[in-house]
Order: structure tokens, then C-alpha cells, then sequence
């Protein structure tokens, strides 16, 4: 048995999208693998009959796709040369393929004029769309050349400027918004026919559909975008309808059933008392009634490093609402009739990704804390796949997990002992905080930490308060960073030294990202214990993180309870660069040049404080990434990130 290595993220399979075909007979998903050459991820699409498993395209274009009919896979990929270089050019277009379940190559099926992010067949060759919209836009399927080349020749024109004038004005990892929205499109397949239902000031969020009629959640706003969204219906008889204004209400997922609808959403009528957790709620006549009690984040699961794709964590399906969610260190699969009766439906240590649900049917991927992701059939999870079976061969580290009572607050959390760990002798240690704070640690593999326990390092890691999975109570940080969360993560360093003493306190490391990154700025300011940190996508200041970053004004007045105007001493008292000068802790920065989320204003002025100071200080500043680097960066990016890390690591601890 060989060691795991940082280089293994090119080994790894990432299954993601299950959809069963409309009749149950055919079950569709995704794999994609890492390619070192093109440095990005080949996706190519599969098809499981039965037991059978087979690759249905093998150009490495497919990542995404939907089920037209029983036995046909509909999916997006450009393999028109002229047309990739048109978009390249501004033009917006999204060509769609089609293959049999029964073979052959795939053909073009479709184009839509558009920048399409989401799809819903509605029947009959009509397709409800979801696209990317800027004022400016040309109508891309009925235009001239000379009309389509006058536009590209002005956004060539324009390239080197950008002009803002709403918040938020960019979006992580993407670009300047610029007034962009995402609006709804009805697409006729047969005569190429492209009607916009939502007008130019709203954005849209979730779809659905019951018989003939569409329902979504959406913002309207100008200038500024606030939390609040609303409901709509649209049918081509009854035309678009307002059922739920915008004011009172976050919307995250609508779905309806013979006229019924559901939805998850908060209630935001006082931004300083709202819901923190989405409950389901039924709606009627304009108003929205509380069905569950919101204890549980509904589509969540324990964090990982080791997954790509993504696909559905809350669905519909046979007059019911399927959901999968955190509950303390695994995951529960949860079904919900539209009258808010919840069932359990699935109890697991283990982590539950994607899933699709078809009548008596059940596929989803599931993932351990020592395994990567495979398929699993049925209640009892019955693993079909073996895409990840490689790793049998490696030293994989076993988790072990770990309850304490600090007075009367149970933190649970896990230690993994370095590869080859002989009792008796001293290894330094590495303590992992998570983002969030609303994630969890549990039953998910995170190929970073196995990587430092065959490195020869302890790795322990904890959910303190403020962390998903142990209801709204425990979830609640409003006005608390870096107080019983910073506690709660000190309390468990201690247990753990204390129960593991081959631990050397002498050699300690501490890293984090997003919020684990905020944690790992304050960790360092207010204690010296730790010889070498590694803040990752970090928060370091929350009146810049408030005003600079794309979701900083939505969320940060609720979460810190205060905002730069009439509350700065309190955002101030919050923020890690306050207490900068007292750090002694060598500290690595990994950011990324497109983190919209934490902007690298945030790590800069940490970094600018531990120089000024005299304290050792480093940034790796990723280009082209964005806030989601650990997870889905490019892989020579990952797999650079992990070794900055551990080479960090070593430097001071080895």
C-alpha cells in the first residue's frame, strides 16, 4: 500500500448529476476527471442500466444535461469551431447535443441564442430558459451580421473599461455585473421562436412546473439589490403572475403540485430577528404559511474537498419534496409531503450528495470520510460504482471522531493520526477550521487533510457554534464572531492535546478558508500557540469585507448586527486586523484574484500588518480563480495550493 499524495487529485473521478430518464429505465450522471494537460476537467456523461454501467460521450464537453424523453440525453457543448470563436468575440449562444441511450455519436439538436444556465423541457419541443442578460445585448437569433459585428466591434471598444452603477457590482468569480440579470426565456425548439417573460430589472432564481404552468422565485430592484424575492407563475394561457410580493420573504426553492406550492424561504421582516435556517412554507391567496420549524439547512451535507458537478439536493417528486441536510456529522435524507409532514428516510454517517428520485427508486452519491464519491442505490445505499477504487490501494486515514462537554456545550469534531504513527513519538499537528460558519465537518473525504496525515502530521478538526447540522439555536453567531466559536475551537485544541499527547503543543499549524479563514486571523492575534498558520480566502476587516465584496451589504449588517456608519466600533471589535499587531504567528495567505466573496483586500491588509510588524508573511495569489479554488480550481492550482500549504507547514513545524 502507497502513500496518498498531493498529486492523487489527478486520480480522483467526480460523479455528479444523477437523473433517472422520464420511464425510471435509464439512470444518467456525470464524471469528470482531472486533466493535467488542458489544466481543467474533462466531464463526459454515463449511463447505468440496472447494474450496467456505460459511457455514453467521450469528447470530455459534458458536464451537464437533461433527459428529452425516455431515451434520449440532451446536453450543451460547443463543437462548432466558428461558433466558440463568435463567442469568444460577445456573441451569446448555447448549442445543445443530443445522443441515444442505445449508441451512435452525438448530434447537434439545438441552438439557443443565449448564455443559457438553466434548462426545463415543459414538452412538446418547449423549453423554459434561464440565461445571462446586459443591457446592450443585441437579440442574438434574429440580428444581421452587420448589426451582431457592430456589437462585438463596440465590447472590443469597450474592453478596457467598466462602468458600475448598482450594488452588489460583481459576482465571485465571475465579472463586473454591469446591470446584468438573469431572465427567463420561453424557446419554441421548432421554429427557433425566443419570448423573455421577465423583464430587464429582475433576476431569476428557481424553477419548476406543474402540468403547463412555470413557477419561479425572482428580484426585481435597480440600483440596489436587496434580500427579499418574490413568486411568479407563468403559463402560456394565463400569461405571468405575481403570488408572493417581494417584501417579506427570501425565497430559496418554489415548487408546486396540482396548484398547490410549497416553499423554502426565510422570513425577513426584521433583519436583525429573521429566520436563520429556510423552513418550508405552503402558499395561498398571496400569503405564506410556516409548515416546518427551519432547524435544518435543507439541501446541506458535510463539507469536502473531493467533489465536482454538483446536481440536486432538493427535489420533487411524486407529489412529495425530497431533501437532504447536515445533522451533526452525517447526513439525512428527508421527505416532505406539501403539507409540511416530514419522514426520515435515510439516517447516515456518511455524507449524501446529489440524488434523483423515481417513483419506488432511489439513486444518490455518497461519499465516507476514508472513500470518494460512488454511485449508491436504494435506502440501504448499496454502492454500484467502483470509479474510486484506486484508493484501495493507498493509506488512507480513518477519521476518528470525538464528542466533548465543555459545560453543557457538546463540540464534536474528529483527530486523524499521521500515516505510520508509532506511540510514543512526537508529531506535529495541524488544526483544519471550516467555512461557513454555517458548514460542517462529517462523513466526506477532504483529500487535503489525508495528505497531511501521510505528510506525518495529526490533523483535527471540530464543528463549533455557528456550524450547520445541530439546529437554529446552535447555528446562531449573529454578533458573536470570534467569541464562542473562537472558545469553542480553543476548548477543542485542548481536549485533543490532552487526549492525543503524541501531539508536540510545541510544533502546532492552524489553517482555514472563508470563514475558517476569519478564524485563522483571529486565532493568530489573540494567541500565540500556533507556529505557523495558513489563512485561506480570509475575512481580515468587516467594514471593507461590508462595502467591497459582492454579497458584504446583504449579509454582513445581519451577521455582525451592525453596520460601518452607525455601528463601526462593534464591526471593528469583530475584524482580525484589529488585533494584528499583537500576532507573533508566521502566516501564509492563499487568495485568489477573482474571490469576489473575500475579496484579497481582506488578506493584503493582514499581510501588510504581519510585515510592518515583523512577523514572517507570504501571499500565493491564484489568478483566475475564485472563492471556490479548494473545491473546483483548476487542478495544477489545487493540487500548487495544497503543496504552499504543507510546504508552509513544514518550514516551521518539522
Amino acid at each position: 500500500m502507497s502513500k496518498l499524495t498531493i498529486n492523487d487529485l489527478y486520480n480522483y473521478k467526480f460523479l455528479s448529476r444523477p437523473r433517472f430518464s422520464p420511464d425510471g429505465e435509464y439512470l444518467g450522471f456525470v464524471v469528470q476527471t482531472p486533466d493535467k494537460d488542458s489544466n481543467g476537467y474533462k466531464g463526459d456523461i454515463w449511463v447505468c442500466e440496472g447494474k450496467n454501467i456505460r459511457r455514453m460521450t467521450s469528447a470530455g464537453d459534458a458536464k451537464q444535461f437533461f433527459w428529452e424523453d425516455g431515451e434520449t440525453i440532451v446536453f450543451p457543448a460547443d463543437r462548432d469551431a466558428k461558433a466558440s470563436e463568435s463567442k469568444k468575440a460577445g456573441e451569446k449562444l448555447t448549442i445543445f447535443q443530443r445522443i441515444s441511450v442505445f449508441g451512435g455519436e452525438a448530434e447537434e439538436f439545438f441552438r439557443i441564442p443565449l448564455a443559457v444556465s438553466e434548462i426545463l423541457p415543459m414538452g412538446d419541443g418547449i423549453y423554459a430558459v434561464v440565461a445571462g442578460w446586459q443591457p446592450g445585448d443585441p437579440d442574438f437569433g434574429r440580428c444581421s451580421k452587420e448589426e451582431l459585428d457592430a456589437f462585438k466591434a463596440q465590447k472590443k471598444e469597450n474592453a478596457d473599461y467598466e462602468v458600475l452603477e448598482e450594488i452588489p457590482f460583481w459576482a465571485d468569480g465571475g465579472t463586473f455585473l454591469a446591470k446584468g440579470r438573469k431572465r427567463l426565456y420561453i424557446f419554441n425548439r421548432e421554429t427557433g421562436s425566443l419570448k423573455a417573460i421577465t423583464d430587464e430589472t429582475t433576476n431569476v432564481g428557481s424553477l419548476d412546473l406543474d402540468g403547463n404552468t412555470l413557477y419561479f422565485s425572482a428580484r426585481s430592484f435597480e440600483g440596489r439589490m436587496d434580500m427579499p424575492s418574490g413568486i411568479y407563475s407563468w403559463s402560456e394561457k394565463a400569461g405571468l403572475k405575481c403570488l408572493l410580493h417581494q417584501e417579506d420573504y427570501i425565497v430559496d426553492r418554489v415548487f408546486a403540485d396540482n396548484g398547490k406550492i410549497v416553499f423554502f424561504g426565510m422570513d425577513w421582516t426584521n433583519i436583525f430577528d429573521k429566520e436563520l435556517i429556510s423552513a418550508l412554507y405552503s402558499l395561498k391567496d398571496g400569503k405564506a404559511v410556516k409548515l416546518t420549524d427551519g432547524e435544518w439547512s435543507p439541501g446541506s451535507a458535510p463539507g469536502s474537498d473531493s467533489k465536482l458537478g454538483g446536481g440536486r439536493t432538493v427535489l420533487k417528486e411524486g407529489g412529495n419534496i425530497y431533501y437532504t441536510h447536515a445533522f451533526h456529522t452525517g447526513t439525512r435524507l428527508v421527505k416532505c409531503d406539501f403539507d409540511g409532514n416530514e419522514t426520515v428516510l435515510i439516517d447516515s454517517p456518511d455524507a449524501i450528495g446529489a440524488f434523483d428520485i423515481q417513483g419506488d427508486k432511489l439513486i444518490f452519491i455518497g461519499a465516507s470520510d476514508a472513500s470518494a464519491d460512488e454511485l449508491c442505490f436504494g435506502l440501504a445505499g448499496e454502492k454500484i460504482s467502483s470509479f474510486n477504487d484506486w484508493m484501495l490501494e493507498k493509506s488512507v486515514v480513518k477519521p476518528e471522531p470525538l464528542v466533548y462537554d465543555f459545560d453543557g456545550v457538546v463540540i464534536e469534531g474528529f483527530c486523524m493520526k499521521p500515516v505510520g504513527y508509532e506511540p510514543g513519538k512526537k508529531y506535529p499537528g495541524i488544526l483544519q477550521i471550516h467555512g461557513g460558519p454555517r458548514g460542517a465537518y462529517g462523513g466526506a473525504l477532504y483529500h487535503e487533510y489525508q495528505c497531511m496525515a501521510n505528510d506525518g502530521y495529526f490533523v483535527f478538526y471540530c464543528n463549533p457554534r455557528g456550524g450547520d447540522g445541530r439546529g437554529a439555536e446552535f447555528a446562531d453567531l449573529r454578533g458573536k464572531y470570534g467569541t464562542i466559536d473562537y472558545q469553542d475551537i480553543m476548548n477543542f485544541t485542548d481536549a485533543v492535546l490532552k487526549d492525543y499527547p503524541d501531539i508536540d503543543r510545541s510544533r502546532l499549524g492552524v489553517t482555514g478558508g472563508s470563514y475558517g479563514g476569519y478564524m485563522t486571523n483571529w486565532i493568530i492575534g489573540h494567541t500565540d500557540l500556533f507556529h505557523a498558520a495558513a489563512a485561506q480566502r480570509s475575512i481580515s476587516n468587516w467594514i471593507s469585507k461590508f462595502l467591497c465584496t459582492d454579497n458584504g451589504y446583504l449579509y454582513n449588517a445581519e451577521l455582525l448586527q451592525g453596520n460601518p456608519w452607525d455601528d463601526p466600533e462593534k464591526l471593528w471589535w469583530h475584524s482580525p486586523l484589529k488585533y494584528a499587531a499583537n500576532a507573533k504567528t508566521p502566516t501564509l495567505f492563499i487568495q485568489s484574484d477573482q474571490d469576489y466573496r473575500c475579496w484579497m483586500a481582506e488578506c493584503i491588509q493582514m499581510f501588510s500588518t504581519l510585515k510592518l510588524h515583523g512577523v514572517d508573511a507570504r501571499i500565493c495569489l491564484f489568478h483566475g480563480e475564485n472563492h471556490n479554488l479548494s473545491r473546483e480550481g483548476k487542478p495544477k492550482n489545487r493540487v500548487r495550493r495544497i503543496n504552499e500549504i504543507t510546504a508552509w507547514m513544514d518550514k516551521y513545524l518539522k
